[in-house]
Order: C-alpha cells, then structure tokens, then sequence
C-alpha cells in the first residue's frame, strides 16, 4: 500500500475495489455472504456497494443463484487505454498471420503489477497446438515474456522486479546473469521452465519513447513432418517471423528501438 494510499482514506471506494479485485480472482461466482466473509466484512457494509457496481455494470448477478461475477468492463475500459488499444487493434491481424504462416499460437503480454499479463492470443490454426488462457498472469521470472520486457530495464529496476515477484535469490541472479545477452541480441530463446518441449520465442515491442510497450512470444512446438504429411516450418523461419511481426507491431503504434547498448 502506498503512503499516499494509507494517508488519505476513502473507505467506501476502497471497499468497491475490494469486492472488484476479489471476484477477479474467482473461478466461481459469489454470494453476498461469502464475499463479506473473504472480506472480513459485513453483508450490509457491501450491500449498497454491490448495487451500484452492478448498476455501473462491473458485476453481475446470476438469476438462477443470485451470486456475483466480475463482468468483463474493467478489461474493456483498459484495453480502451490509447496505447493498448492501438496496439491490440493492430495485433489481430498480425499474430493472426504469424500463427497461419507457421501453425504455431502466440501471444501478446505486458508487464503489470509485477507480472506478465497476457492482453492478446492467437491460437494455432493446425489441430494441435499450445494455447495460453487469455489475462493468464506469468511470472516475470519464468517466461521469455518476462525476460525481454526485463533486459531493457537498468540494473535497479530489473532487481526490483524481481524482488516484487517473490523470486527467490537464486533464482533472481541465474535471470540477471542472462539478459544483458538477451539486450544484445534483441530477442530471447530458451527452452519453457513451465512444459517440457516448448522452446519460447520472445520480442519486444517498442513504444515511442523506446521504451518496451509489450513482448511477442511464440511457445514453439517441434513438429515432425515425416508423420504429418505436410511440410513444417522449421523453428529459424518461424523465429524470424516472430521478429518481423514484433516489428510491424512497433511501427503499428509508432515505436522505435532503442540504440543497442549492453548495460
């Protein structure tokens, strides 16, 4: 919580958000009862709250249960932001035309509150394929998303990134020991700490203050073309096209690379 958070208070602002930040992290909806619960609440302290999120359209009702769900509002107004949406506007097509190019999926993250959100996905046209859950939240420790949204960070901010995460030491400097040769490169590649098999294929995209907006990544599946019949795009060409489509992508909402200095 911040000081600015904990020196002025408004409660019943802070209890719409409460409510907000809890049924995003529900599978299932909730009842009045159980949401006062988790919250440590009474029903009639929400009471009123839920109305008017519900009349504002942030949560919904179900009239079979009468219990509460997040309605997808709050990603709307987000991706309603001018940078992200003029970023997802223009990567529907082109992660559309990266994942026919090479039957391989996709997807588009950025970094927010410490992880790696996903924003934007493209599935495989092929039958088979990975596919990432779209606003599935990744470790900024574990993914190539992570990676090169960190090697364009100082070497002040990659720690606390790090450290926010709840990464652990070990882990923290194995990360930064590897990014200073994902900067030079401009790119990352390396096998998924999550699924044996996948090899993860990640760019930046740049913004216009060079600055990096959002990270491109293909979780590659070898594919053997002897036993599908058909001719399989090898893991250079479809590595190639993800740095084209990152490009697109960048000059899409007027970015710019930065020069390419090791820090």
């Amino acid at each position: 919580m911040s000081e600015t958070i904990t020196k002025y208070r408004a409660p019943a602002l802070e209890r719409g958000l409460d409510i907000i930040e809890l049924l995003s992290r529900q599978s299932e909806p909730m009842s009045k009862k159980e949401i006062a619960e988790s919250l440590g609440r009474s029903v009639n302290e929400l009471f009123r709250m839920l109305n008017i999120l519900e009349a504002r359209g942030y949560v919904q009702t179900s009239e079979e249960s009468g219990k509460y769900a997040l309605t997808l509002k709050t990603f709307e107004l987000s991706n309603q932001h001018p940078p992200i949406e003029r970023l997802l506007y223009s990567a529907n097509d082109e992660m559309q035309f990266l994942s026919e190019k090479t039957q391989q999926s996709c997807h588009l993250c950025i970094l927010f509150d410490g992880a790696m959100l996903v924003v934007a996905k493209q599935d495989s046209p092929y039958k088979m394929g990975f596919s990432i859950r779209l606003s599935a939240r990744i470790d900024i420790h574990g993914s190539g998303s992570g990676f090169v949204v960190l090697a364009y960070k100082t070497h002040e901010q990659r720690r606390k990134l790090l450290e926010q995460g709840h990464t652990s030491p070990i882990e923290i400097e194995n990360v930064l020991s590897q990014l200073n040769k994902v900067k030079g490169q401009g790119y990352f590649v390396g096998a998924s700490p999550q699924i044996s098999g996948i090899t993860n294929i990640s760019y930046p995209v740049f913004n216009p203050k060079k600055q990096v907006e959002a990270a491109l990544t293909m979780p590659f599946l070898t594919m053997n073309s002897d036993s599908l019949h058909h001719q399989v795009v090898n893991f250079e060409d479809s590595r190639k096209a993800v740095a084209v489509a990152a490009d697109n992508l960048t000059k899409a909402i007027g970015g710019r690379a930065p020069e390419n200095e090791i820090d």
